[in-house]
């Protein structure tokens, strides 16, 4: 088959590289549309993953209706121009109108619940939607529910292992603590209406965890003066391992919270927008959240301290996270397996969703 992926957020990248690696493996051809938010073209660059680019939709109503308009050709194009047989996307509106017009299957993965329009209008279009079991929104009746999250496609234990020349890179000793923080720029559509840390409460949990570890700082914009000698500098590529070592995770980013949640490391994540998966996180014992109010913002800097306080911490957190992975499956052969049988993969999964614990 050819089959094309298409991506926007960086974490997508991460979410079907060894996907796209397994399924050349076994014979067919992988094309790759992306847009190039943040560090996206980067990575995919750093990955030696070949792609086109989709031009970035604005800000404004009308911006996007003119981009979803442009990549919809686009996108009718170039699966005519590679013959594409099949896409797989995180719900690309582009991706689902192109692949119904010209009536070619269009798997799609969702896991924020706060994508809202985009998502109930756009599952219409796909032929196969699937999600977490944690996820709380129900889209479509024939919805298919999976056990795990999106970061367990590249951080489940057999997909994954740390790589501790990590520390050379941060400039610390290896029996060094030091704590990762992330400030969000919060311009993401599924951001809308909602703020983080004030710059006085970044500066404090800064001032208060550096009595117990090294800080680094990782934003997706400028950084106050106070803040920005404390700025992570690695490259983007890294940060899993970064996270992966660290003593804590504090931020405002759902998606480096669960990752750290699902590589052990204790997560505090501040937003005013729970998800299922930080939920899920949350009620195993490996991801604290807090609402983005100021009282809200107090109990996460104390939470902090305790976290970094007690030396039983990681322990806890890994034995938690050891029991959170005991009943998920290994979402990327699961992804392969559903990719490369499909349709018949599809009606399998309708008539049997336990088919899933397979791929344990």
């Amino acid at each position: 088959m050819n089959i094309l992926i298409n991506t926007g957020h960086p974490a997508q990248v991460h979410n079907f590289k060894i996907v796209k690696k397994i399924i050349e493996k076994k014979g067919h051809r992988v094309f790759w549309l992306a847009t190039n938010k943040d560090v996206s073209r980067y990575l995919l660059n750093c990955y030696e993953i070949e792609y086109a680019m989709m031009p970035q939709p604005g800000k404004s109503f009308l911006k996007k209706a003119m981009t979803l308009l442009s990549n919809t050709v686009v996108a009718i194009k170039f699966f005519r121009r590679n013959k594409i047989d099949l896409a797989v996307t995180r719900v690309s509106p582009y991706i689902a109108l192109a692949a119904f017009f010209l009536r070619k299957p269009h798997i799609a993965l969702s896991d924020t619940e706060t994508s809202g329009i985009y998502d109930t209008i756009f599952t219409k279009f796909v032929s196969a939607f699937i999600t977490a079991k944690s996820f709380r929104r129900t889209l479509r009746k024939d919805q298919i529910r999976l056990n795990g999250n999106i970061e367990l496609f590249y951080l489940h234990p057999k997909r994954f292992r740390p790589d501790d020349s990590i520390f050379d890179l941060l400039g610390i000793n290896k029996n060094e603590p030091y704590v990762v923080m992330r400030f969000v720029s919060w311009d993401a559509y599924h951001d809308k209406g909602l703020s983080g840390f004030t710059n006085i409460n970044k500066f404090k949990a800064v001032k208060a965890f550096s009595n117990y570890a090294r800080v680094f700082v990782s934003a997706e914009k400028e950084l106050s003066p106070e803040l920005e000698p404390f700025r992570i500098k690695i490259p983007p590529e890294k940060m899993h391992d970064a996270l992966a070592y660290a003593c804590m995770f504090f931020g405002e980013s759902a998606t480096m919270a669960s990752e750290s949640a699902v590589l052990g490391t204790p997560a505090i994540y501040l937003n005013e927008s729970w998800l299922g998966y930080t939920d899920e996180e949350a009620d195993s014992g490996l991801l604290f959240k807090f609402k983005s109010h100021l009282e809200d913002q107090e109990k996460a800097i104390s939470k902090g301290v305790e976290l970094l306080a007690s030396p039983d911490t990681k322990n806890v957190l890994r034995n938690n996270r050891n029991t959170f992975l005991k009943d998920k499956i290994d979402l990327t052969a699961f992804m392969v397996w559903f990719i490369v049988e499909f349709p018949e993969s599809l009606r399998i999964m309708k008539k049997k969703p336990d088919y899933q614990k397979r791929f344990g």
